[in-house]
């Protein structure tokens, strides 16, 4: 289908973190773009077309794209209803994964220091170890194994560590007003 003179070749080849995000973000995709020869729903190729959110999905090569969407449905990672393409929770799950690099702590302060500790069965290996890298590359200090400390508000972060590795109840995170050797550690964090 060359859609707008756009032949497929000249299209990028979909990533699956780009065709999630898309469908996270509400841009429909029917399945009439997909495989047009489906007329059944051409009221919904209006409204697309009217919305330009085919535009969005235009971009990609669309032998590939169709490839693609065939596997995330057999993975279960999105579905198909009503001729739309929806993304499922399993999708969703799968897109956090995606932002996971690109979590930052902001450097905001509230006069308390936050002391992670978490004690992450052997199961949960896995979890356990992207979990404490991720503490590391947001330089949150290590104290000792499983103990990390930051001065910076980090509620909303450590939040969706433990929604994402599925760890709620094995990490406890305490608010501290002071502590120990604190002047230290403030010349350590910059602040």
């Amino acid at each position: 289908m060359n859609y707008k003179g756009r032949n497929n070749k000249d299209r990028i080849d979909p990533k699956v973190k780009d065709v999630l995000k898309l469908l996270a973000a509400g841009v429909i995709l029917a399945t009439v773009v997909l495989f047009p020869g489906i007329a059944a729903i051409g009221p919904l190729i209006k409204e697309i077309e009217e919305r330009q959110e085919r535009k969005e999905w235009d971009r990609f090569n669309l032998w590939r794209l169709r490839q693609m969407i065939k596997r995330l449905k057999e993975q279960k990672v999105v579905e198909i209803k009503d001729g739309i393409v929806k993304i499922t929770d399993k999708g969703k799950k799968k897109l956090l994964k995606f932002n996971l690099d690109n979590i930052e702590l902001k450097q905001k302060t509230d006069g308390k220091w936050r002391v992670i500790i978490y004690d992450i069965a052997n199961l949960k290996k896995f979890q356990r170890e992207l979990f404490r890298e991720t503490l590391k590359r947001l330089k949150f200090l290590r104290l000792q194994k499983s103990v990390y400390m930051t001065p910076f508000v980090c509620d909303d972060e450590i939040e969706y560590l433990r929604q994402l590795f599925s760890i709620g109840n094995d990490v406890l995170v305490l608010k501290v007003a002071g502590i120990e050797n604190g002047e230290v550690y403030k010349r350590y964090f910059g602040i």
